[in-house]
């Protein structure tokens, strides 16, 4: 009976291992066939035959570890590369597609530099996507993706200057100042820098104009001062400040920034000689007040101004 035994299990031991060789066998033909495949440029078809190779090697244990480590890589690399291709041409919903079946794999196979590198691509796609629904007013949807880019890469700068712009639509102020300080600390593009700056300051600036539209002088101010912070030579915003200033009786605040306007503008400044008239005569300086006038020569301001030099300050 010992000795049936010891048959027997000699016997199973034998198919055991004939199955084995078989199995392994049958998933190197299937790797080797990836490779054929992708040599001539069949992808779907090299991508079956490595996850052939994989499932069958995951049956065999620890013996098809490794030849399932080698298809899944392969198949992590056509991922990776079908989806550069696809970024390549700005086709960034099925890169990021192509890139999320690439990260699958990556993490299979355990590889952190694979991972890192699309990661990568994952912050630049994304922040095409987004750049290309900003483009179409889909402003939402943008901020969502540029902050999916983020993600990725929290250090992206792209990515963080996407939500400068994104914000600024969205009207999401404190957002939107966070965003230019994430690009001044990560990107090492002065002209990005520069970029963001001025964006944030044409937000400020808007929304200073429509508070003088509505005669909220006070917040016309900071918004001004805030626009100011980021493009230090931008007339507009002076002219704003000094126009809110001298509505608030601020005459010398109002001197000091129509005079600032003047200095940057070198074309059309009849506007802002009129601020200017108006805060030395607040400020009592007739002299000064009626040569700042008499600089008012175009614009809807032309008559005011005449007006303030011939029928309150008979200027000479």
């Amino acid at each position: 009976m010992k000795k049936l035994s010891i048959i027997l299990t000699v016997f199973f031991v034998t198919i055991t291992m004939g199955l084995t060789a078989q199995n392994l066998n049958s998933a190197g033909k299937a790797y080797n066939k990836g490779i054929e495949l992708a040599q001539e440029g069949n992808t779907q078809g090299a991508l079956e035959s490595y996850q052939k190779c994989a499932d069958i090697c995951s049956e065999l244990g620890e013996i098809g570890e490794g030849l399932k480590v080698n298809a899944e890589t392969q198949i992590c690399n056509i991922y990776m590369k079908t989806g550069v291709e696809k970024f390549k041409v700005k086709n960034y919903d099925s890169a990021i597609i192509l890139f999320t079946e690439s990260e699958k794999y990556a993490k299979l196979i355990d590889d952190p530099s694979t991972t890192a590198k699309i990661n990568s691509y994952f912050a630049a796609s994304y922040t095409g996507s987004g750049n290309t629904l900003y483009k179409t007013k889909k402003y939402k949807k943008a901020v969502e993706n540029y902050n999916k880019a983020i993600e990725y890469n929290p250090e992206y700068p792209k990515a963080w200057y996407g939500l400068v712009l994104g914000y600024s639509k969205l009207d999401e102020s404190g957002m939107l100042e966070e965003s230019v300080k994430k690009v001044e600390e990560y990107s090492s593009d002065e002209q990005l820098k520069t970029k963001a700056k001025l964006a944030a300051g044409k937000y400020f600036l808007k929304v200073c104009g429509d508070a003088i539209q509505e005669e909220n002088y006070s917040i016309a101010t900071m918004m001004a001062d805030r626009s100011i912070q980021y493009n230090k030579e931008d007339p507009t915003a002076f002219y704003y400040l000094a126009l809110a200033s001298n509505a608030q009786a601020n005459w010398v605040n109002a001197q000091k920034a129509a005079m600032k306007a003047i200095s940057f503008e070198q074309e059309d400044q009849s506007n802002y000689y009129f601020e200017l008239g108006r805060a030395y005569e607040g400020q009592g300086d007739t002299e000064k007040a009626c040569e700042a006038y008499s600089n008012v020569t175009e614009g809807p301001n032309t008559e005011a101004a005449n007006y303030q030099r011939h029928q309150v300050l008979h200027c000479n």
